[in-house]
Order: C-alpha cells, then structure tokens, then sequence
C-alpha cells in the first residue's frame, strides 16, 4: 500500500474531481432479477468462462474469462472499498470512477475519506478528477475551488487508462480481476437465480457456506460474518461483486465493504470534460 501511495503522490497530488458515496446493496446497477430456473450450462462454456450451473467452479478460468470479455470494449468501471468502527463511523474509503472509451480516452474520479483514509491525494478527504485520450493528460483537484492543470503519467504507468482499469480501482496492489478470483477462490458460492439478458444466460450468485472464511485481505484477520453477492455473465463477465465481511485492524473490530461494478459495457462514452480548456 505504501509504495502505492508514494508514487501516485508524484503524478497525483494536487488534483479533483466528482464522485460520490459507494453503490449500495440496495441499488446495484443492474437489471432487477426474476427467478427462474437455472439451464444447464453450455459445456465448452463452463470450460473456458469458470462458471456453471451451480457456481464458479474455477476462479482463475472466471478472472481470464472476465479480462478476455471486456478487451476493446467500452465500460464504466466503479469500484469501492469502505472500513467502518462498530459504530457505523468510517474509518477509510477510497471510491473510484472509471469511465473508458473503446478507443481508450477515459476520465476517472477518485475519492478518499475517512481518518485513517487512503493519502495518495493527499489528507483526506479528497477528490480528484483525471481525463486523458492518450496524448493529453489533466486533471482537476480540490472540490469547493478546483485546481486544474496538466500532467505527464510516469514511466510505471500511473496516471494512464490501464492503471485505473488494474491497481488504481484500489487503494492496495489490487486489480479488479485479483480481488474477482480471490474472492470466489475464498468464498464457495452457489446460483440463486437466472435469467437471460440479451440472450446470455447471466447468474446471480452468493456465498454458500457459514460465516467465517479464510479471506485473503489484510483487513480480514479473521475474516467474521462472511457475504458475498455476484452478478456474472455466462460468458465469464462479473458485472457486479459485493463482499461483505466483519475483522479486526489495530485491535478495533470493523465491518468492511468491497463492491466493483461494470454497467454500459460497449455503450460507454467519454467526452472532454468542461475545465479542459482551464486545464491547458
């Protein structure tokens, strides 16, 4: 987390944006679900996508799957980690936005909170907003009197459209698609329900075992009160991944919400935003 934070403080400091609180349980953005009986899957598509008729039966097939479905697609990207004290105050947040083009001009959001929050932008909370189409980079920082300007991404590649799409989406060396496959690696799962959305069969899966598994996240020693709750594609595309679950940090119990979502996928449109010109 640390190296994180050090070099995104290089390209990111001074830098703002929109944002906005995570996607709650309540409104996760998808389709509302009908339950239906579930089919029997496409064997050849099992195979390769990691998913069945009763679950994911292979995490890593599933997170190649999910990369494999979303190359040279356009999509919207929201991701989402809150730590909360017992009595519902938030300890940290770190909330991203990735909107990204299919030729991949992107603008993303970033927002932290919370007292012992995230610092790549600074003392949170923060926000700030970055938009790029390859050769121009800006951004904007601060909320209530932006400051707009230009900026180069480093030679690691912090500040471009792939790191927000992988290890920016978090405040830790985490992609999107790690966190998908040690998710569904720690946590059994089975279907719910399904139905078809455009004529793929998509699953609503969720946690199919007790309340206490072993989770593979710093925060989660041990993991107490275990939820998981997906929606997935047949074709391998996790649309949504909630993981909810109760540990312990510095000896203080806390309750911990992870949530991605990708909504208008292949329909997603980036323009320039309003402060470009203030930006050059």
């Amino acid at each position: 987390m640390y190296r994180l934070c050090v070099v995104c403080l290089v390209v990111l400091a001074g830098c703002s944006g929109l944002g906005g609180d995570a996607v709650d349980r309540g409104s996760t953005p998808t389709e509302t679900v009908t339950p239906v009986p579930v089919p029997e899957a496409d064997s050849d598509v099992a195979r390769t996508s990691g998913i069945d008729d009763s679950g994911v039966s292979d995490p890593t097939a599933l997170a190649s799957a999910h990369d494999e479905r979303l190359e040279n697609r356009s999509y919207t990207l929201v991701s989402n980690q809150t730590v909360r004290y017992e009595n519902g105050s938030v300890r940290s947040r770190y909330r991203m936005e990735l909107r990204l083009a299919r030729n991949r001009t992107y603008a993303s959001t970033v927002r932290t909170g919370g007292p012992e929050g995230p610092k790549l932008l600074g003392e949170p909370p923060a926000v700030s907003a970055f938009w790029s189409d390859g050769e121009t980079y800006v951004r904007a920082f601060g909320e209530s009197d932006p400051i707009y300007n230009q900026f180069s991404p480093t030679d690691s590649g912090v500040g471009t459209w792939r790191f927000w799409a992988s290890t920016g989406a978090f405040d830790v060396f985490a992609t999107p698609t790690r966190v998908i496959e040690r998710s569904f690696e720690a946590v059994p799962t089975r279907t719910e329900t399904s139905r078809s959305v455009g004529g793929v069969e998509r699953y609503r899966l969720v946690d199919a075992e007790g309340p206490d598994t072993e989770l593979p996240f710093p925060e989660a020693d041990p993991a107490r009160n275990v939820t998981l709750l997906a929606e997935v594609d047949r074709t391998g595309l996790v649309r949504h991944l909630e993981l909810e679950y109760s540990g312990r940090i510095d000896g203080s119990s806390v309750a911990v919400t992870r949530r991605i979502s990708y909504v208008d996928v292949g329909t997603t449109d980036v323009d320039r935003p309003a402060w470009f010109d203030r930006a050059t």
